[in-house]
């Protein structure tokens, strides 16, 4: 394994030999192998331990085992406690969100301060279970790489190690570690992915673990390969006065026309069926054609494609967290907790798992082609289609909103949920959203 990750180091550019490195460790299997890898290696390491304080008595025990090991062999050890639930209370992160948020910043202040990268230890099976949750998720063009091995001042020497490996190593080793129990919930898709998904792969055909790996590689180098194509296809295009972009349609009709619309209208508010629709346009030749997005128009031109900045965006409202209610909104959003649950407070009330989504929300009416998963439907369905059914008059149909977490809807609001999104008494943080738009 040792020489796995010193090329990896070598080969992916992350560390020079006898680097200094801030090395992020958890106490569990990965990390302190990652760690014990690393000084192997020669390089000079500086632990950094962030206890989350969510589980208790295991929280303890895991800062206990790092300082414990790092004291035992000399190594700088640097553990910082951070209040997870008053951050997501704040800003109504996920709980996860709000724990990544807290270390992210922590470790820049300490890279900062240098040594100037920190590694983490996310390994290959991580990799592949981060693909296959976008795939699920919908990752849009830049989601094929999953993790890079390098982001910034974060490095992944691991990167091109298995699990499975990682854990032999460590029992080789005498590497004590402690298991993180909610890496057994499924109540999480990643560990359904981990624990369900990836097995049953294997079962079918035996080696498909390999074969996933060689294959997150090629996508990673594809990732690349499109990136560079989408910005070859649009780099010398020049803005008008106003923020207009027009694009000729042969620079969008090559081999990858996918590829250049994710690039050019990426954050724009696009749902990606959008991107087909506009496709299916330019070969119609539908002329005048429009695609309203939250900032910007997209209109079929004769000759081109017309990317205009929008008058303004009527009836968006953005949600970055939780709020105290403001007179007159359309939607609430508020923290409460799974006893506070009422199922019979009718369908103007939602309850979410903030686990299941992220913020920032969009509120914003709905649009021809919207689409979503209702709960318990077992598929995706037209908005239009779900107040057909519902049987609403036209009259009301203009004032029907959705609430979009990026491009997925979570809540046609005072209609239905998204299948996966409502909060259950095993939710860790609960919000309340209450809709009086109707």
């Amino acid at each position: 394994m040792l020489d796995r990750v010193r090329a990896t180091l070598a080969e992916r550019d992350l560390a020079r030999p006898g680097e200094p490195l801030w090395v992020a460790v958890s106490g569990g299997a990965d990390s302190m192998v990652l760690l014990h890898a690393l000084r192997c290696l020669g390089h000079p390491c500086h632990v950094a331990h962030v206890d989350h304080g969510l589980r208790g008595d295991a929280s303890d025990a895991d800062r206990a085992l790092v300082t414990a090991y790092c004291e035992q062999h000399g190594i700088p050890c640097e553990v910082l406690r951070v209040e997870v639930k008053a951050r997501a209370t704040e800003t109504g992160e996920s709980t996860q969100m709000a724990a990544r948020s807290l270390r992210m910043e922590w470790f820049a202040q300490l890279t900062a301060r240098g040594p100037d990268k920190i590694a983490t230890a996310h390994h290959e099976d991580d990799v592949t279970e981060t693909f296959f949750l976008g795939m699920i998720q919908g990752m849009g063009a830049r989601g094929w790489a999953s993790i890079p091995a390098r982001h910034g001042t974060i490095i992944r020497p691991l990167i091109d190690v298995d699990k499975a490996t990682i854990t032999g190593y460590a029992e080789a080793n005498g590497i004590p570690w402690r298991e993180d129990a909610s890496n057994g919930d499924d109540a999480y898709l990643r560990n359904r992915i981990r624990n369900e998904l990836l097995p049953m792969l294997e079962s079918w055909r035996p080696g498909t673990h390999r074969n996933l790996a060689r294959n997150m590689r090629l996508f990673g180098e594809l990732d690349a390969l499109a990136r560079d194509h989408g910005s070859r296809c649009l780099e010398d295009l020049v803005p008008e006065a106003d923020g207009t972009l027009r694009i000729p349609f042969q620079r969008i009709l090559g081999p990858a026309p996918l590829i250049v619309l994710h690039r050019l209208l990426r954050h724009k508010g696009f749902h990606p069926d959008r991107f087909d629709d506009m496709l299916a346009a330019i070969h119609a030749g539908h002329t005048g054609a429009r695609f309203p997005g939250e900032s910007v128009e997209v209109f079929v031109d004769r000759k081109e494609l017309v990317v205009a900045p929008s008058a303004g965006a009527p009836g968006i409202t953005i949600f970055h967290g939780a709020e105290a209610p403001r007179e007159g909104a359309l939607l609430s959003v508020q923290v409460s907790s799974p006893t506070e649950v009422d199922p019979g407070a009718g369908a103007n009330v939602a309850w979410l798992d903030a686990d299941r989504f992220s913020f920032p929300l969009q509120l914003r009416p709905w649009r021809p082609g919207d689409r979503m998963r209702p709960e318990g439907l077992g598929g995706s369905k037209l908005i239009s289609d779900i107040l057909i059914d519902a049987k609403i008059p036209r009259d009301r149909k203009d004032r029907i909103h959705v609430l979009a977490d990026g491009d997925r809807i979570i809540w046609l609001c005072g209609m239905r949920l998204s299948e996966g999104v409502k909060a259950t008494s095993s939710s860790a943080t609960v919000l309340k959203f209450r809709w009086s738009g109707l």
